[in-house]
């Protein structure tokens, strides 16, 4: 055999064992990504033993979340849970950092409970926004184009509360206090469809002023960013400011 079919050989051997390589990665890649069905009913079996046990009220489960991108970073697999009471939508989970199960429902229902009392001050300043209950209806799809073609040119507000705020203050699920009874201090963030004011700012600050005046809100952390109607960021910084 002449060197040259040896070294064509030899390169198509590489070849291959690099090209069944990728397509193994490919695979498994693949397979990472979609949901374990044994997971799924494992979570919801768990999540029904942790509702009935903590809440009074009447829940529903209604999907379960697959954290295939790891965002959540202490589980894989939550139970997504509707409380007929107060129509707050929140997760139940196993939380493999603590070894037990949790949920959102408190961080979830003041998130709901403040976005509609800044609602006002923030559209007063600043025009229409979208609350989370609203975008929530668009985030459902999984197509981003069409994400941002549903929300179009709508400004955005979002109120985060820390997920385990009402573990850490210790507050019963089926008597949920106020938030403004607490010295909480969550992020809200505004997303604008459009391109910097001038008088932005006296604008954002107003809208503090009257939050901390009306006693709607004594603390947190407002954070203001630019995008287009098509989700791409107009200025490379954001507007903050904690209060």
């Amino acid at each position: 055999m002449s060197k040259t079919k040896k070294l064509l050989l030899t390169l198509l051997g590489v070849f291959l064992i690099i090209f069944t390589g990728v397509v193994i990665l490919v695979f498994s890649f693949t397979q990472s990504m979609k949901a374990d069905p044994d997971e799924e009913k494992k979570v919801r079996d768990q999540a029904e033993r942790y509702l009935e046990k903590t809440f009074d009220e009447t829940t529903e489960i209604y999907d379960v979340l697959y954290d295939n991108m790891g965002n959540w970073g202490y589980f894989d697999y939550a139970a997504k849970v509707k409380h007929e009471k107060y129509g707050t939508q929140f997760l139940v989970f196993f939380n493999v950092e603590t070894g037990e199960m949790e949920d959102t429902f408190l961080s979830d229902k003041w998130q709901d409970d403040a976005e509609k009392e800044i609602r006002p001050y923030v559209e007063k300043e600043l025009g229409d926004v979208l609350i989370s209950k609203k975008m929530g209806n668009f985030a459902e799809s999984e197509d981003w184009d069409e994400i941002q073609e549903e929300i179009g040119d709508y400004n955005q507000l979002l109120l985060i509360f820390d997920e385990g705020i009402g573990k850490a203050l210790k507050i019963n699920p089926n008597k949920p206090a106020s938030y403004k009874d607490y010295e909480v201090s969550p992020t809200i963030r505004i997303t604008l469809s459009r391109k910097k004011q001038d008088a932005d700012e006296d604008r954002f600050t107003e809208i503090i002023n009257a939050l901390k005046k009306d006693g709607v809100l004594k603390h947190g952390n407002m954070i203001v960013e630019y995008i287009s109607t098509n989700g791409v960021p107009l200025d490379d910084e954001e507007w903050s400011k904690s209060f």
